[in-house]
């Protein structure tokens, strides 16, 4: 099984690791991280209801200055991380960083 990791993102800048640390812990609250592993054309323009979930969810747990964009580039990277692990994502981030 792949690891989500522990949703800290220490290695990413402070104003974009808090839409990343809220998406994480909202998608692991409501136990989607399968469901972030299927394919899906959208997330900004989603009429699905578990992403309208993760949205509530996320602005629930504090966040609420996601531009549609950014939305969905975060759940792409959420996705990444359901597919791929956290290790992963962190390895490849800090490659291109």
């Amino acid at each position: 099984m792949t690891s989500v990791g522990n949703g800290q993102f220490e290695f990413i800048d402070s104003s974009s690791r808090i839409m990343y640390t809220t998406a994480h812990f909202a998608i692991s609250q409501l136990e989607l991280w399968d469901y972030m592993k299927k394919d899906t054309d959208s997330y900004m323009f989603s009429e699905d209801q578990e992403v309208h979930r993760i949205y509530a969810k996320i602005e629930q747990l504090g966040y609420n200055g996601h531009s549609g964009c950014s939305f969905g580039c975060t759940l792409r990277a959420m996705k990444f991380i359901a597919q791929n692990g956290y290790d992963k994502f962190r390895e490849d981030y800090l490659a291109t960083s």
